[in-house]
């Protein structure tokens, strides 16, 4: 529920209470006079007004907007609740196109105008979703997770025709994992479209224990890359682009560098070392490795994924398990060296080289990078959730990053548990130099700007109050004694094969992996839930949200550990279930 519908809800039961006591009160005095009765709710509406938008805008009132920003800088909260806000833009007129992973009322484009410390939706447009947006040569170029299309804009920048786009690329790869879309311009005319592969590391069996790599990985064909069309040819196909890079499992961070005239981007790397190979890794391996990397891109480059992933304690690129490495052996040294590292799973969504005068020279043609924060570090704590700087110096990544702009998650224990508010995913600079970051969780745009002035200020950030609650305040339900040795084995088989992808908390990962929590395949038939840990599933809706990865066959467990599992999970995360029994997973294994 977000906040505005909380303050209308609180808002309509006053009205309502208060109307009665109005009514009760009139009744008693006799005073029956229409206009009596008018005047008074038409005073109670103006007084309910007045507190709901003071109500509303002391909740907006954080400090920096709940954010920590080096000395100098500003943080303000734009908006919030759009919806899931991917990329965006700032147009040289000011206004601000924001992507939505999916459309609201219809709407998967928004046309925002800002006016004193706000932004207002002007008008929406395109029924799908999709994350890539660019304003390019007098049109507006926008991406589903399988199109590129355009539309017209006038001199303000504004869509002429929005019902009637043209399609520029069509038939791209989605499947569902790794599926969105990013668009880039060069400064000769082409465009830039990264496709992520629908895989993990391209096993044959995907995400499976001990499954080996796929030879040659033919996913690579159309997928785990970065294709190069033309912005101004309709209808185009894969027949038509180049595949300019590859081996680059998933990439959504793409910018165009201007002063070395380059392709920049930012990889998602590979997953579950641990969980897939536990002979080889352990569950610090598994948050630490591979790291995320930066690559500078040129024609033909080819970074190596799935053969390989980058250590960055070793500073070496590793041959990965599923292609016979054993995390020592190094891999094919032609594949190319990424030129800065950052700290596993910590999910690059977008970069930005800052090009603007309004920020100190330090920040010129330097990296910004939006984090949108790990999901896969466990049993380590969660990571990201942030924004940082990359100095360059000659065209190059110069020093060590920076946290630029943090506590966009709420607080440290949040991070953590990677139960974050607001998740960083897109980043534009506007005409004036001010940055600007969108938050696909709550729907958010915040806007940082810098002043001198504001240097000799105390530095406003954001509360870093806990909210932590232990085991001790939390009315934990009591197992029953029948179920407990069972629910205590179960614990230890969910910590060792489930708990990277469905969290310690159960609530799985926004988009990724199905909650646990008081769901129908949780709660419902045994025998379902049963053949999903034996036959795994792939792709799942689950009250309207859709989660895409894939979830392996599990039956390498034997029929005590899955019963031990699935008791634990349905009397775990506010679940009350009956217990499931040996015999119950034997007798549907033997019916597969």
């Amino acid at each position: 529920m977000t906040l505005t519908t909380l303050t209308s809800q609180f808002t309509l039961v006053i009205f309502i209470e208060l109307n009665r006591h109005i009514k009760q009160y009139l009744s008693k005095t006799q005073m029956t006079k229409t206009y009596t009765y008018g005047s008074l709710i038409l005073l109670l509406i103006s007084i309910l007004t007045l507190t709901s938008l003071t109500f509303w805008n002391n909740q907006d009132d954080q400090p920096n907007a709940g954010l920590t920003t080096p000395q100098g800088f500003k943080a303000v909260k734009l908006v919030e609740g759009l919806g899931k806000v991917r990329h965006l833009i700032v147009t040289p007129k000011g206004n601000i196109y924001a992507r939505l992973a999916k459309p609201v009322n219809g709407q998967g484009t928004l046309l925002l105008e800002e006016n004193n410390g706000k932004a207002i939706v002007k008008s929406g447009f395109g029924n799908y979703g999709g994350t890539g947006v660019q304003l390019y040569k007098g049109y507006l170029y926008v991406s589903s997770n399988s199109e590129i299309f355009r539309y017209k804009v006038d001199a303000n920048q504004q869509v002429i025709n929005p019902d009637a786009p043209e399609t520029i690329v069509t038939g791209l790869v989605d499947k569902g994992t790794h599926e969105t879309k990013s668009i880039m311009m060069d400064n000769a005319g082409n465009m830039y479209i990264p496709i992520g592969c629908p895989s993990n590391s391209c096993q044959i069996e995907d995400r499976k224990k001990g499954s080996l790599g796929q030879p040659g990985c033919p996913l690579l064909e159309t997928s785990g890359g970065v294709w190069q069309f033309k912005p101004d040819k309709l209808n185009q196909t894969y027949a038509d682009g180049i595949r300019y890079a590859t081996g680059l499992r998933n990439v959504v961070a793409v910018d165009w560098n201007k002063q070395t005239k380059q392709l920049y981007v930012m990889q998602h790397g590979r997953d579950q070392l641990n969980n897939l190979f536990p002979n080889l890794y352990d569950s610090k391996d598994n948050a630490e490795l591979p790291a995320e990397c930066m690559y500078a891109l040129k024609k033909g480059d080819n970074a190596g994924w799935p053969f390989i992933y980058y250590d960055p304690a070793q500073q070496k690129k590793i041959l990965a398990p599923e292609y016979g490495g054993d995390g020592k052996k190094e891999g094919n040294p032609e594949y190319i060296d990424p030129v800065a590292a950052y700290p596993a799973h910590m999910a690059p969504n977008d970069i930005l080289f800052y090009t603007g005068h309004q920020f100190p020279e330090r920040y010129k043609n330097g990296a910004f990078i939006a984090f949108h924060g790990s999901w896969n570090r466990g049993p380590e704590p969660q990571a990201g959730y942030f924004v940082v700087f990359q100095p360059f110096k000659n065209g190059k990544p110069f020093g060590k990053w920076e946290v630029f702009a943090d506590g966009f998650s709420g607080s440290q224990e949040k991070t953590a548990s990677g139960r974050a508010d607001h998740r960083p995913c897109g980043l534009a600079q506007s005409a004036d130099g001010s940055l600007y970051v969108s938050d696909d969780s709550k729907g958010a745009i915040y806007k940082i700007t810098y002043s001198k002035e504001a240097e000799s200020k105390p530095i406003t950030s954001a509360s870093t109050a806990s909210t932590k609650t232990t085991e001790s305040e939390k009315s934990a339900r009591e197992i029953p004694a029948a179920m407990r040795e069972s629910y205590t084995a179960g614990k230890a088989v969910y910590n060792q094969n489930c708990v990277v992808c469905h969290q310690a908390d159960g609530g799985g990962v926004q988009n990724l992996n199905a909650p646990l929590t008081k769901t129908d395949y949780v709660l419902g038939s045994k025998s379902r839930l049963i053949n999903i840990i034996l036959s795994g599933m792939k792709g799942i809706d689950i009250n309207g949200e859709k989660y895409s990865n894939v979830m392996p066959s599990h039956s390498f467990l034997s029929d005590k550990q899955i019963a031990d599992v699935l008791t634990y999970v349905r009397n775990s995360f506010d679940n009350n279930a009956s217990a499931v029994s040996t015999s119950e997973v034997t007798a549907v294994r033997k019916g597969k």
